[in-house]
């Protein structure tokens, strides 16, 4: 009786059966014989990629909320997380001193958050009441079309 040792495969292209030509690159998978089959396999491939998208948001959202207390900067907050740090209604300054404290007191309430740029105005001008939302809303009117200001063009303009 010969006993013969199997050689480990080092390539690919080694190992019966394999899907990948001698340079690496994969081959394309094998057209099915009847639209059937074809129709089959789409729908096992969707099966399985709605599965995957699954399991990736839920692990992005178990990231995220171990995340959450953290030092460990998300992409950008929701409105949610603004409110909850509950920032100050602005309506109107008797000293100039006052609408200061009130954009220190906004640009603490950002540093709570993870808060894009773009945001800030956005979250900031949700707080402004009575004369100072008639401001805002006056010179919101008098921007181009589709032209957003950024928090040092708000801070600016407030």
């Amino acid at each position: 009786m010969v006993c013969h040792e199997q050689m480990p495969h080092t390539r690919a292209s080694d190992i019966p059966g394999s899907s990948q030509d001698e340079g690496g690159v994969p081959n394309p998978p094998p057209v099915p014989p009847t639209l059937a089959d074809a129709i089959a396999a789409l729908v096992h491939v969707t099966v399985d990629n709605a599965r995957l998208l699954r399991e990736l948001a839920q692990s992005n959202q178990n990231m995220m909320q171990g995340n959450r207390g953290r030092n460990h900067p998300r992409h950008e907050a929701m409105y949610v997380d603004f409110t909850d740090t509950r920032p100050p209604v602005f309506t109107k300054a008797d000293e100039p001193l006052e609408a200061d404290d009130w954009i220190r007191t906004m640009e603490q309430k950002f540093d709570l958050i993870p808060c894009m740029e773009i945001q800030k105005p956005i979250f900031a001008t949700q707080q402004l009441r009575g004369a100072a939302g008639a401001w805002w809303a006056n010179l919101v009117g008098m921007q181009p079309a589709g032209v957003q200001l950024t928090w040092a063009e708000f801070r600016t303009a407030f």
